[in-house]
C-alpha cells in the first residue's frame, strides 16, 4: 500500500498571507494612481513643446509668419483649456488643431500678448511668455518661451521656486 503525502497550507497561513497582500495592496494603489496622473500631466506637457516646435519650425520652413493661438474653433479666444489652432495670420488657413483631453488641471499663459506668434525667422518677439499646469498637488509643469522664439521645459528647481503661481 502507498501512501502519498500531500502538502497544503493551512487556513491561518492562507489568511496571513492573503493580510498581507492585501496591506501590501493599500499601500501599493495609491502609488500607482499617482503616478499613472503623473504621466498624464508629462504627455500634456509633451504635446503642447510639440505643438510649439511644431509651429516654430512651419514659420521658418515655409518662410511665413504660424500663429498659435487658444481656440476650440476657428477664431481666436482666451481659454488655453479649451485647446488651440496653429493658423497662418495672413490667410486665416488652420493648419492644425489640438486639445489636451482627460487633464485635471488648469493650464495657463503668462504672456505679453494672449496667442504666440512666430516670425519667418522663427523667433516671437511679444509671445514670451510661459505655459504652467496647476493640479490639485501643485505646480506639475511649465514652459518657457523666449524671445527668440525658443520653448524649453522648467527644471526642478524652478518648478519649487514658481510653485507660488499656483496657489
Amino acid at each position: 500500500m502507498r501512501h502519498s503525502q500531500q502538502w497544503a497550507f493551512s487556513l491561518p497561513e492562507l489568511l496571513t498571507t492573503l493580510a498581507i497582500l492585501a496591506i501590501l495592496a493599500t499601500i501599493a494603489v495609491p502609488h500607482t494612481t499617482r503616478l499613472i496622473e503623473k504621466n498624464r500631466q508629462q504627455a500634456s506637457g509633451d504635446l503642447l513643446l510639440r505643438n510649439l516646435q511644431i509651429a516654430r519650425t512651419k514659420a521658418i520652413a515655409e518662410n511665413r509668419a504660424v500663429l498659435l493661438c487658444p481656440s476650440s474653433d476657428v477664431e481666436c479666444m482666451d481659454d488655453w483649456n479649451e485647446g488651440w489652432i496653429l493658423k497662418s495670420p495672413t490667410t486665416d488657413e488652420i493648419l492644425s488643431r489640438d486639445k489636451l483631453s482627460g487633464l485635471d488641471g488648469i493650464l495657463h499663459w503668462t504672456g505679453y500678448r494672449k496667442e504666440i506668434l512666430f516670425r519667418s525667422d522663427g523667433t516671437s518677439p511679444t509671445g514670451n511668455g510661459r505655459f504652467f499646469l496647476c493640479t490639485q498637488h501643485g505646480l506639475a509643469w511649465q514652459l518657457i518661451i523666449s524671445r527668440q522664439g525658443r520653448v524649453r521645459r522648467s527644471d526642478a528647481k524652478e518648478d519649487i521656486k514658481d510653485a507660488y503661481r499656483c496657489n
